[in-house]
């Protein structure tokens, strides 16, 4: 296969959509639950890209960067875009509780996404359940993780992804949902169900409502999952929006965006919004070529593609 299929040296495009679908989301529920004040905490690393859309597509003001790597954090503070933007320099484990314990930020609600470049652990976990039990009312959680990695060779994938999310895993958990096509979906299925049982183990008011199931490929196969913990009294509005007909971040099927240079995105996107769909040989009419599968997933996500040469991490 050639390089150009699998890697763009210009932008992630997958990438880039899940987060503009997880934003598009976020800017709902404001409207709907009382998200005044809300912190956004994160890891931005040297390049801030979500950062910068919470602020200016969420108006959100304080905002904290996890930063473990030494030489990463220093470049971090460097590089953060704005003055409100707190950059702390240790592991999440580390740095999640001292955040529980200041008062500025500890009875505002949150919006936390702990993107993960690696696969799940028992350390995300381990952070994943700190923040529920812990995260102000009305907080958002997300957590991005590689669904490829060191989840052991297929037979033994079940009991690794047991040993990691324990008893919401069925006995009856088969290598089948645990190979190469499926594992994706199997660990984002069952994340979310460990989110809730440690709610309800937690005790916590409201508990958590799935609503963020978003599966991408861009060079690895990666999940995003997450939930509201909505306050006592709201979680009905909450359920509410994400029931709605116009919630866009939970999808069964995987974004595979096609890589495409920023002409071929502008030349196609001027094509839509159409009632007749883009076919191969339309696409060939234009000057270029495309498979069937790359335009059925442009048409589908145009609105959310980059439309400039965007580098995250």
């Amino acid at each position: 296969m050639a390089s150009f299929t699998t890697v763009n040296y210009s932008l992630r495009p997958s990438k880039s959509i899940q987060r503009s679908l997880v934003f598009e989301a976020v800017q709902i529920l404001q409207g709907t639950l009382d998200l005044n004040e809300m912190v956004y905490i994160g890891f931005g690393s040297i390049w801030f890209t979500d950062f910068q859309m919470a602020h200016k597509l969420l108006n959100v003001t304080d905002m904290v960067s996890i930063e473990a790597d030494a030489i990463g954090y220093s470049r971090a503070v460097f590089n953060q875009p704005y003055r409100t933007v707190c950059v702390r320099n240790g592991s999440s484990s580390e740095i999640l509780p001292q955040l529980f314990e200041t008062d500025a930020i500890s009875i505002r609600p949150w919006l936390v996404w702990l993107d993960y470049d690696q696969a799940l652990s028992e350390e995300s976990v381990e952070d994943i359940q700190l923040v529920i039990e812990n995260a102000p009312p009305n907080s958002i959680l997300l957590v991005t993780f590689n669904a490829r990695g060191p989840y052991g060779k297929l037979p033994q994938r079940p009991n690794r992804v047991r040993a990691l999310l324990g008893r919401v895993v069925p006995d009856n958990l088969s290598k089948d949902d645990c190979n190469d096509e499926n594992l994706c979906d199997t660990l984002a299925d069952l994340t979310l169900d460990f989110m809730k049982k440690v709610a309800a183990d937690a005790s916590r008011p409201g508990g958590v409502m799935p609503a963020f199931r978003l599966l991408y490929r861009d060079s690895s196969p990666m999940v995003t999952v997450g939930g509201i913990l909505p306050a006592k009294g709201a979680a009905s509005a909450a359920n509410a929006a994400i029931k709605g007909v116009d919630w866009p971040s939970f999808i069964s099927n995987k974004i595979v965006a096609p890589n495409l240079t920023l002409k071929e995105s502008s030349v196609l996107q001027a094509q839509l919004p159409d009632d007749t769909p883009l076919d191969r040989a339309r696409v060939q009419s234009l000057g270029f070529d495309l498979e069937e599968e790359q335009i059925r997933a442009f048409e589908k996500y145009y609105r959310y593609y980059p439309s400039f040469a965007q580098i995250v991490t």
